[in-house]
């Protein structure tokens, strides 16, 4: 059963309701004692939406926190070390890794293990769509649907492509989606599956590589016209 994540805001108020309570505080004590270090807008009833998560604590915040209770920022991240804190759409950090960051121990974020950080798929999928779409539109064209197709749809046909002719997967996709409205792998299938009864099925590899150099050869010319900086990459 996938986890939950909880919102930075929900971790640091659950780690500030532990920290008052250790310290035998009523909610509308700890805001007097808030006040004295700083927070002065800070009354009871800030206290008590800030520990049910209900309102947003600043960096700043944070550290007078840890200035009035006598603890390090690290302290009021609450929760089990593996439970995920959501920190943005698609970003999720472990709260070990969260402590890591806010405790200012550098061996302990390398030390973090790769699970800690979680990227989901989408965005980084979205990451690359945008980035490509503002190459794209630097080299004078633009047509964001085709970009987001050419991202979506790299495979390792386009990724040997690319390494061949010296540029990026996408670029090798985009080029093919404005020429065969197809991707690589896609005409590559296609035109498989019409010879395919040329070939007995020792040769299926053969003739596959052999259509993907075809391919590549149709598409040179295009890719360079298009992505001329890529001539100057092969080199």
């Amino acid at each position: 059963m996938e986890q939950t994540p909880h919102t930075l805001r929900q971790v640091l108020g659950a780690g500030l309701r532990e920290i008052r309570k250790a310290r035998g505080l009523k909610q509308e004590e700890a805001a007097a004692l808030l006040q004295q270090h700083g927070l002065t807008t800070w009354i009871r009833g800030t206290v008590a939406q800030a520990e049910v998560g209900a309102r947003r604590i600043a960096l700043e915040e944070v550290l007078l926190l840890a200035l009035a209770f006598e603890v390090p920022p690290a302290d009021f991240v609450a929760g089990a070390p593996n439970d995920l804190v959501e920190l943005s759409p698609g970003v999720r950090l472990t709260v070990s890794a969260v402590k890591a960051l806010l405790s200012g121990n550098t061996a302990a974020v390398h030390a973090l293990p790769a699970r800690a950080v979680e990227i989901t798929e989408s965005l980084a999928l979205a990451n690359r769509t945008s980035d490509f779409l503002a190459e794209v539109q630097r080299s004078g064209q633009a047509d964001p649907a085709l970009v987001e197709r050419a991202v979506a749809s790299v495979g390792e046909a386009e990724r040997h492509v690319a390494r061949k002719i010296g540029t990026s997967p996408e670029w090798v996709n985009l080029v093919a989606l404005q020429r065969w409205d197809r991707t690589l792998s896609q005409e590559r299938d296609l035109r498989l599956q019409e010879r395919r009864p040329e070939a007995s099925k020792g040769q299926l590899a053969t003739l596959r590589g052999h259509i993907t150099r075809e391919l590549l050869t149709e598409l040179e010319h295009d890719l360079r016209a298009t992505h001329p900086d890529d001539e100057q990459t092969a080199r």
